[in-house]
């Protein structure tokens, strides 16, 4: 196994700033810019060391200086069809043909991380492996783009729900996450487009990765997973309604959400598999659901989410956690294995970054936070695409299935269409 002895000092200061500027200052290199709403913001530019065989080695950090209460040493990030490698029962993996990879774990030369309930600013310079100084493929000057495409329209996307119904029929599966993917041509720089997302639609998991071949613009609102004190969360949602702009129309949504007996059972039915997918992989006590229907309301729609929590072995590796939990079970459906063979043979493009993870992960694992990749569109060349997509069950009408994708969709849609 190889080893990598990183230096790293540690600056500190005090100072007001916000999302805003950050992307006035991003760097030429390539970057990772995490900025939800949450209470760090993250830019980790110029890689060092790129690993994408999940053995993270001997990463010997030398620390100096004020660090900041979390340590993002790598920002990780997995692809939805990593997932096809995780077990031999699967379907195998399709070509996907793109630069993206499966999975990759990055631990970048300069690392700025704002605190914003303190308002103080750590920065770390690393140093380490000599690395190529590559630009990003961010693009330049004013964004404009145009859809070139649609992997289904309404009348072929009830088609595959009616199809999914009948698998439930046979006792093949329970629920299954149907999505749609349109593809669309732009140019300029897709920065504009990720500040534009932010604007119209803020999200915990906000994230804009500019890589030297492709760049992910997202703002997703589901955590995949929260490594702290011990504990490993994940909070899945399951169940949407779109919002109304008349207040009382608006409370009577997310009022009927939180009392639908089919949206309470999609979200049952998804904490159930990741209570056993967590129950395979942490160490005693239990599993526990801590939280249950929870409403959480975004710009465009009102979400159902769950917490499941449980205690992390005394040994593990990121390679095993994934395997035990990737990809997540709410972007799949149950059981875990038939929904994603299914989701093979129905769906035509890879998803690849759609409803993949991304994050940050401390180096002896003590640490982590990562997002499942939703309301987020990826760009290789001139090129873009994004998903939506569903939770398909029996009860499932396949019109409103379809006009469920329309809403998820519509701030992705509003900020390339400006």
């Amino acid at each position: 196994m190889r080893s990598w002895d990183i230096s790293e000092t540690w600056r500190a200061r005090t100072c007001d700033l916000d999302e805003a500027a950050f992307f006035e200052d991003l760097p030429a290199t390539p970057f990772a810019f995490l900025h939800g709403k949450g209470r760090w913001l993250i830019l980790a530019e110029d890689p060092l060391l790129e690993l994408d065989d999940l053995a993270l080695g001997d990463l010997r950090f030398h620390r100096r200086g004020e660090a900041p209460e979390i340590l993002p040493d790598l920002v990780a990030l997995a692809a939805y069809e990593r997932g096809y490698a995780l077990d031999p029962a699967l379907p195998p993996r399709p070509f996907c043909g793109d630069p993206v990879p499966d999975v990759r774990l990055t631990l970048y030369r300069t690392v700025r991380v704002y605190d914003r309930a303190r308002g103080v600013l750590h920065t770390a310079l690393r140093e380490g492996p000599p690395a190529d100084r590559a630009r990003h493929a961010l693009g330049r000057g004013a964004f404009r783009a145009w859809k070139t495409g649609d992997t289904e329209d309404a009348a072929s996307h009830m088609a595959k729900v009616a199809r999914i119904r009948e698998e439930i029929a046979r006792g093949n599966v329970y629920q299954v996450n149907l999505a749609r993917q349109e593809t669309w041509a732009f140019e300029g720089s897709l920065a504009v487009l990720a500040r534009r997302l932010h604007a119209l639609d803020p999200a915990p998991y906000s994230a804009l990765v500019a890589d030297p071949r492709w760049t992910l613009a997202s703002s997703s609102p589901e955590c995949f997973l929260r490594i702290e004190g011990g504990r490993l969360l994940t909070r899945p949602i399951k169940g949407t309604a779109p919002r109304h702009p008349d207040p009382a129309r608006d409370l009577a949504a997310a009022r009927e959400l939180l009392a639908s007996a089919k949206d309470r059972s999609e979200l049952a039915m998804i904490v159930d598999l990741l209570r056993n997918d967590l129950g395979r992989f942490c160490g005693p006590p239990p599993v526990r659901v801590d939280a249950f229907a929870l409403l959480e309301s975004y710009a465009h729609v009102h979400h159902l989410v769950a917490d499941v929590s449980g205690a992390l072995p005394a040994s593990w590796t990121f390679g095993g956690l994934l395997e035990a939990l990737f990809p997540g079970g709410s972007i799949t459906g149950c059981p875990k294995l038939a929904a994603m063979a299914l989701i093979r043979e129905l769906e035509p493009l890879p998803r690849r970054l759609y409803t993949g993870s991304l994050g940050w992960l401390r180096s002896d694992l003590a640490q982590g936070e990562f997002a499942l990749l939703i309301r987020s569109a990826w760009a290789a060349g001139t090129g873009l695409r994004f998903g939506v997509g569903g939770a398909v069950v029996w009860d499932s009408d396949p019109a409103a299935e379809y006009e469920e994708t329309v809403h998820k969709g519509r701030s992705l849609v509003r900020c390339l269409s400006s």
